[in-house]
C-alpha cells in the first residue's frame, strides 16, 4: 500500500514515531517545555475555583495513589489525577490554543503518566510533543472546513486531543509501531464527541472535562487497551463515515512530511482568562479604547465575527454561571469597554460581585453582534464604537495577543505561570519548578520534580 492509500493513522503513527529527541528541533521542544510549564500554572489557577471542590469530590481516593492532583495536598490513582488536572486546566480557559486545546489533555496524561511510571524529563517532553502534533494534525484536517455549530453540533477538539494523548501514552508505555497505531484508532472510537450546547451553551461545569480531563483518561486508556492486544478502528478519520466526513465539508490530512511545519513552532497561546473566540473582539475593543478614552465607556459598540462564532458566543442574556462568562462576547467586552485590558479570572470567579459593579450590565447593552461571512476565522474581527456625537472609530483586528503572528515572548509566558502559580505554591517554590521546567531534559525522575507542586 502507497503512503497516498494509507490511513491517516497510520501516517499519524509513522510521524509520531520519527519524533524523537535527536529529531526535534530545540525551538520546538522549547516550546513544550513552555506549554507544559503555562499547562502547570493554568491547573494551579483552577485550584481557586469551586468547581475544583467537585472534581475532587468526584474523584474519592482508591488506594493506588501514585499521582499528584497538582497544587494539592492530594494523590490519586493516575487516571483520577489527570481527571482532576485536565479539569482544573481547563476550567478557567487560559489554557493554550495550539491544535485546538492540545496541551491541557496531553500535558495531564503525560504528567501523571510519566509520574507513576518514573519517567524521565526527557522522556515526557517527547511524549508531549508527539501528544501535541498528532493532536493538531488531525484538528488541522477539518477546522478550515468546519460544519457550522448549528448544523453539526460538533466541536472539534475533544476526538483530536483523545488521539493525540494516546500517543504520548503509547510512547511513554513503550508500545510497539502496531499497538501505537490501535491505540490512536481506540482512543479515537472511545473519544467524547464534545457537544456544542455543552461547551457554549447552558452547559453547567461539567464542559472542562471535554478538552482536557476526558482527552487524558481515555488517551491513556486506549493506550492501555492496545498494550493488552485489543484493536481499533484504523479509517476512523478517513473512511466515508469517518471524523473527517462527520466534523467538515473538506476534511483531509495533509501527508506532507512533518519537517518544518511543526504546531509547535507556531504556539498559540492564552492572555485572556475566556474563551479563544473571544479574544480577537477584546484585543480590538482594547485598541479602540486607547484611542478614544473614556468615552467608549458610553459609546455604542458594534462588533463583527464570523457567523460561526456568532453563533455561540454572542448571548442575549446575563452570564448565568463563571463557566458561561467564559464563553460570553457581551460579557467580556463589557469588561474591556470598563477599563480591564485582561480578561482575569476573577471576572468569572468573582461573577456575582462583577454584576454589581457599576457599568458592566449597561455596556453589555450597548454591544451588538454582527455575523459577517466575510470573515472566516475566529481571529477575524472588525469592532466599531460610536459616540455620543455620532462619531465612528473602527478597528479591524485578525491577530490577537497570543497568536503566532502576535505572539508572547518566552519570559511573557514565564510570567504568567508565575502570576498563576505564585498564589498557590508561594513564589519560592514556583520559581524553582519553573527552572526546572525549562530545563526538563535534566530531570531524571518526574516524581521529584512533581512533588514541588504539592502543597
Amino acid at each position: 500500500m502507497s503512503v497516498a492509500t494509507e490511513s491517516t493513522l497510520r501516517q499519524l503513527e509513522r510521524q509520531a514515531g520519527a519524533m524523537t529527541a535527536a529529531a526535534i528541533p530545540e525551538a520546538v521542544r522549547r516550546q513544550a517545555r513552555l506549554c507544559i510549564l503555562d499547562t502547570v500554572g493554568c491547573v494551579l489557577a483552577g485550584t481557586r475555583t469551586e468547581e475544583a471542590q467537585l472534581a475532587m469530590a468526584c474523584e474519592p481516593a482508591s488506594g493506588d495513589e501514585d499521582a499528584t492532583v497538582l497544587g494539592t495536598p492530594h494523590r490519586r490513582a493516575p487516571r483520577a489525577a489527570m481527571r482532576i488536572n485536565g479539569y482544573l486546566g481547563d476550567v478557567l480557559e487560559l489554557n493554550d490554543l495550539i491544535g485546538g486545546h492540545a496541551s491541557i489533555g496531553n500535558v495531564a496524561a503525560a504528567l501523571a503518566l510519566g509520574e507513576s511510571l518514573g519517567s524521565s524529563g526527557a522522556r515526557v517532553l517527547e511524549a508531549v510533543v508527539r501528544g501535541i502534533e498528532v493532536t493538531s494534525r488531525v484538528y488541522d484536517a477539518v477546522y478550515p472546513t468546519l460544519r457550522r455549530y448549528t448544523e453539526a453540533g460538533l466541536v472539534p477538539v475533544g476526538i483530536p486531543s483523545t488521539i493525540g494523548a494516546s500517543a504520548a501514552a503509547a510512547h511513554l508505555l513503550a508500545l510497539n509501531e502496531e499497538q501505537t497505531l490501535h491505540a490512536m484508532a481506540i482512543a479515537g472510537s472511545l473519544a467524547g464527541w464534545c457537544p456544542a450546547e455543552v461547551i457554549f451553551g447552558k452547559g453547567g461545569t461539567v464542559k472542562p472535562m471535554l478538552f482536557g480531563a476526558q482527552p487524558a483518561d481515555v488517551g491513556v486508556t486506549a493506550a492501555q487497551y492496545a498494550r493488552a492486544g485489543m484493536t481499533g478502528p484504523a479509517d476512523l478519520l478517513d473512511s466515508k463515515i469517518g471524523y473527517f466526513a462527520t466534523a467538515s465539508t473538506g476534511g483531509r490530512f495533509d501527508a506532507r512530511p512533518w519537517e518544518g511545519r511543526w504546531a509547535l513552532a507556531q504556539p498559540r497561546r492564552k492572555l485572556h482568562a475566556c474563551c479563544g473566540y473571544l479574544h480577537a473582539a477584546a484585543d480590538a475593543l482594547g485598541k479602540l479604547r486607547q484611542r478614544v478614552g473614556a468615552a467608549v465607556e458610553s459609546a455604542h459598540i458594534e462588533v463583527r465575527v464570523p457567523p460561526y462564532v456568532a453563533d455561540v458566543v454572542s448571548k442575549d442574556r446575563l452570564p448565568d454561571s463563571p463557566n458561561d462568562a467564559r464563553f460570553h462576547l457581551q460579557y467580556c467586552l463589557a469588561q474591556i469597554a470598563c477599563g480591564a485590558d485582561v480578561i482575569l479570572p476573577e471576572h468569572s470567579i468573582a461573577l456575582t460581585d462583577q454584576l454589581q459593579r457599576p457599568g458592566i450590565v449597561a455596556a453589555m447593552s450597548r454591544v451588538a453582534v454582527v455575523q459577517d461571512s466575510a470573515l472566516s476565522h475566529y481571529h477575524h474581527c472588525r469592532v466599531e464604537v460610536i459616540d455620543a456625537a455620532g462619531q465612528s472609530t473602527v478597528q479591524a483586528l485578525s491577530a490577537p495577543r497570543g497568536s503566532p503572528q502576535e505572539p508572547l515572548a518566552d519570559e511573557d509566558v514565564v510570567q504568567k505561570f508565575h502570576a498563576l502559580a505564585g498564589p498557590v505554591l508561594g513564589s519560592e517554590r514556583a520559581g524553582r519548578f519553573a527552572d526546572h521546567a525549562l530545563r526538563l531534559e535534566g530531570v531524571d525522575d518526574m516524581r521529584a520534580w512533581i512533588a514541588l507542586l504539592r502543597t
